[in-house]
């Protein structure tokens, strides 16, 4: 394995605690990590809506890029990769 699961905090840590967007995850927390995949969770709060009071989608999309790319960090490779096409659905209700 390319990187321990502390390593991986630490690199999630240094994206989120950056001047960058990347600081919008903050309150995101690793719960669990094995090989290509990772499972995070973070109480949405107002910072994190829209208008309409829900998930904001620029978020929505932040949240898939930077968890895929902890993924790909805790592989055996241990390098990121770069989000190239990504396709975001929001139902209306």
């Amino acid at each position: 394995m390319g990187l321990t699961v502390e390593s991986l905090k630490e690199a999630m840590r240094y994206m989120v605690e950056s001047q960058g967007f990347d600081r919008v995850l903050r309150k995101m927390k690793l719960l669990s990590a094995t090989p290509g995949k990772i499972v995070c969770e973070m109480k949405v709060e107002e910072e994190h809506t829209n208008r309409g009071g829900t998930l904001h989608g620029g978020l929505t999309a932040t949240l898939v890029d930077v968890v895929s790319t902890a993924a790909l960090l805790y592989t055996e490779r241990a390098a990121p990769g770069v989000s190239v096409d990504m396709n975001i659905t929001e139902l209306l209700q």
